[in-house]
């Protein structure tokens, strides 16, 4: 195996495990972003909804520029089904009377619930509960991760091409021309041009000993064929 086949190898190994903890790191951190920006939406539109007297109708019109969401008002002899029966069931054991939560609809879509418990002037308990629809705020989160991804993807491999022809050029190179050399001094061949270093590096240095090696070879061989026993 080649050095050149080995740096590839590790530097490919490296950058896998590092692009797949980053992918895994920015998917978390964007969707809870996504989903934080969401539920402060939906906040917004129950605290007008609150203060303004707003009918559920227009507010889920107002929320919709903002995400896309349903805005309802119910009480507990309301007849429900779906999210929320859900909501109903589950905001009645928190005592914040606030609830924000995914739920999973029997169709496979996400919605995210932001609900709160209200008293109406004559005391009785009613839910106003925010719908918002993640499947675009999702989307997004996945053009979000998908442009990061492409550009870490590019900027790697923009630097594995530089470093490639930065290995190729200060070391394998010079390494495989002094390979070549030693080949031949080692069958007594010294017609082969001496190497010419480029640079005062590890390698440059390497060069400069190498042909003084092989400059006291040939003298040595020299004077072992002129000498007389």
């Amino acid at each position: 195996m080649g050095l050149r086949l080995k740096f590839n190898l590790i530097l490919l190994a490296v950058f896998a495990a590092g692009f797949v903890t980053i992918g895994v790191v920015a998917e978390r951190y964007l969707e809870r972003q996504a989903l934080d920006d969401a539920q402060r939406a939906a906040l917004v539109v129950l605290d007008a909804l609150g203060f303004s007297n707003l009918d559920p109708r227009i507010a889920s019109g107002l929320g919709s520029r903002i995400v896309e969401m349903k805005v309802r008002e119910f009480g507990a002899e309301d007849s429900l089904s779906g999210i929320e029966a859900q909501v109903a069931q589950k905001i009645k054991g928190v005592s914040s009377g606030q609830l924000a939560e995914v739920i999973t609809t029997g169709a496979g879509d996400k919605r995210l619930a932001v609900a709160r418990t209200i008293r109406t002037p004559e005391g009785a308990s009613r839910v106003r509960l925010a719908n918002v629809d993640l499947s675009p705020v999702l989307a997004t989160v996945n053009i979000a991760l998908t442009t990061l991804m492409s550009s870490i993807g590019a900027v790697f491999l923009a630097v594995f091409v530089v470093l490639n022809l930065m290995l190729d050029r200060m070391i394998v190179r010079p390494v495989a021309e002094m390979a070549l050399q030693a080949d031949a001094v080692s069958i007594g061949n010294f017609s082969i041009p001496e190497f010419a270093p480029k640079s005062k590096d590890e390698i440059g240095v390497l060069g400069v000993a190498f042909n003084r090696m092989r400059r006291s070879t040939e003298e040595a061989i020299k004077l072992l064929k002129d000498a007389k026993f």
